[in-house]
């Protein structure tokens, strides 16, 4: 069982994570209680994320940065 996980958040939509909003998405790589906390807790948007999802954002980040 992984010990550290991802979650995500996109603070300007919460709960969508279009390509578009690449910008106001954040990624954490956080321990598996941590990431517990933070997705049920009164922060809305929290929400565990697949490594496959961070490694597309990475690439969409670089894309944007690039341009």
């Amino acid at each position: 069982m992984a010990t550290y996980v991802y979650i995500r958040k996109n603070w300007k939509r919460p709960f969508s994570y279009a390509d578009k909003d690449t910008p106001h998405i954040q990624y954490r790589h956080v321990p598996m209680s941590t990431a517990f906390n933070m997705t049920t807790s009164l922060q809305v948007g929290w929400e565990r994320a697949s490594k496959k999802q961070y490694e597309h954002w990475l690439e969409l980040k670089e894309k944007k940065e690039n341009e």
